[in-house]
């Protein structure tokens, strides 16, 4: 018999004969384990990038994380702010050009139900770790572990 080309608890598939192995016992836990800890260390290794002057954008979007767990699906930031502090781009009403009013006490907010446009201008976040596309930076950074850790569940560990 020949060396194992591919193993992965349950499974192995050997070469020249073509000899293949499958058990799929357990497979469904650890594959679902797998996923959950690659959403949670996600969702985890984003937030320090997240422009945020109070902490409420990233409570919003690590509360709204913690909902989706198990559904495939992450949020980078929840709305109505997240698509525009992800892009970094000042945004105005699409109808108007105008950006948001004041309203004393509370801040600047557009119109409810107001269309907004991306303008060429960009930010400036408060907070100095922040930056745009804090998904992707974060993804950059921390990939290689999200992968190590994901092997590791789905060897069994």
């Amino acid at each position: 018999m020949s060396a194992v080309r591919f193993r992965l608890r349950g499974f192995a598939v050997r070469a020249p004969g073509a000899e293949a192995v499958f058990s799929a016992e357990g497979l469904s836990d650890r594959l679902s384990r797998a996923c959950d800890a690659l959403h949670e260390m996600a969702a985890d290794d984003m937030l320090p990038f997240m422009p945020s002057r109070t902490g409420a954008f990233r409570e919003r979007t690590r509360a709204a994380n913690e909902a989706m767990i198990g559904s495939g699906r992450i949020y980078a930031g929840v709305g109505p702010m997240g698509r525009y502090l992800y892009r970094n781009r000042a945004m105005v009403d699409a109808a108007t050009g105008k950006g948001p009013r004041s309203i004393p006490g509370v801040g600047p907010r557009f119109e409810k139900g107001a269309r907004l446009a991306a303008t060429g201008k960009h930010l400036r976040y408060s907070d100095a770790a922040a930056r745009a596309a804090w998904f992707e930076y974060a993804k950059a950074r921390r990939l290689k572990r999200w992968i190590d850790e994901m092997q590791t569940i789905l060897d069994g560990g």
